[in-house]
């Protein structure tokens, strides 16, 4: 701080102690102050307005302000981000109540000196400087971290969009490729069932016809919410396959546990009763779900047990709907044969 003007605003009500703080500033070999000298609060707000100060040398008991009340006056209306407590009482309490709200120091007029005076001025300026230094980098990371969660919100965006069905929220079909690869991985590695339930809404067509499309959306909407219900482990999956088709991804899962959670999905759709006046089955909306689970092997491929699942809920379909059918190779027979004569 070598050759360094430094600005001082003094609030000293009293003449004497104000000339005695001049002198001590006066002379110094490596500092020089210019100082400003007021005698009240309100003088000394409106000087700072007009000027910029490095510190102030604030005397907490002025004629238009008292007490600590003074340096919460002049921290709340000036820029002064060093001020430095000058006062006649001796008070530690005082002192430290001080510190705490935002003064660099304290100190006893009758204790001060030149030599003191000026080390406090210097420290009190090097202090404020750094705290201002450290809230500005505090403000540029807080908006290095609004920004970040910006970003990371818009990511989110991006990824939810591309990985969810946006009429129903549930996964997609493509988003599902990615957990169907990974848990029949941990399948093969660990031998263990992994099924698949292929759901479709029953005569979906004919209520879109009956009701339009907006019904028919919020059909769907209802049905999926009904499968994302059941599937409560989180391995499992629900897809929006396409159009009125469904299905529920379920990782360890053995074929009797498919088929509980089949039945409990059917029922549910039914507990809906969704007025469905056009099916060839029910007045109620219904659904067909084919069920199938393998434990996998190494030279088997996931989507067989898609395949699967589908041929079952083409049985399903089949022999009626409003069932649920569960794939095996006498009906996997039954399927190609049917196949073969018939589409659905």
């Amino acid at each position: 701080m070598n050759d360094i003007s430094i600005d001082v605003l003094l609030v000293e009500d009293n003449l004497g102690d104000a000339f005695l703080i001049k002198n001590l500033l006066s002379v110094n070999n490596v500092l020089q102050f210019k100082l400003t000298h007021v005698e009240n609060l309100a003088e000394a707000i409106t000087y700072s307005r007009e000027q910029s100060f490095d510190l102030a040398l604030l005397d907490l008991w002025v004629p238009d302000s008292q007490g600590i009340e003074t340096l919460l006056t002049m921290i709340e209306q000036t820029t002064i981000s060093a001020i430095l407590i000058l006062t006649a009482i001796e008070d530690e309490e005082l002192a430290i109540q001080a510190v705490k709200q935002g003064a660099q120091d304290y100190l006893v007029k009758s204790q001060v000196n030149r030599e003191l005076l000026t080390r406090s001025i210097r420290y009190a300026i090097e202090r404020a400087n750094l705290l201002e230094k450290l809230r500005q980098k505090e403000k540029h990371l807080n908006k290095s971290n609004q920004e970040l969660a910006q970003q990371n919100k818009k990511l989110k965006y991006l990824l939810n969009i591309a990985t969810k069905d946006r009429l129903t929220n549930l996964a997609n079909r493509y988003s599902f490729e990615e957990l169907l690869e990974r848990e029949w991985k941990y399948a093969v590695r660990n031998s263990t069932p992994f099924s698949v339930i292929m759901i479709d809404i029953d005569y979906f067509k004919l209520f879109n016809d009956t009701y339009g499309h907006l019904q028919g959306d919020d059909c769907l909407r209802k049905v999926a919410q009904v499968i994302e219900k059941e599937l409560k482990r989180p391995k499992d999956l629900a897809v929006r396959y396409g159009g009125e088709e469904f299905l529920a991804i379920l990782p360890d899962t053995d074929r009797e546990g498919a088929i509980f959670m089949a039945e409990k999905i059917q029922n549910k759709v039914r507990a809906l009763r969704i007025a469905h006046p056009k099916s060839k089955i029910s007045d109620r909306l219904t659904v067909s779900l084919g069920v199938a689970t393998l434990i996998p092997l190494k030279e088997m491929n996931p989507k067989d047990l898609i395949n699967y699942a589908d041929r079952a809920l083409y049985l399903a379909k089949h022999k009626g709907r409003d069932r649920f059918e569960i794939y095996d190779n006498l009906e996997h027979r039954l399927y190609n044969r049917l196949n073969s004569n018939s589409s659905l």
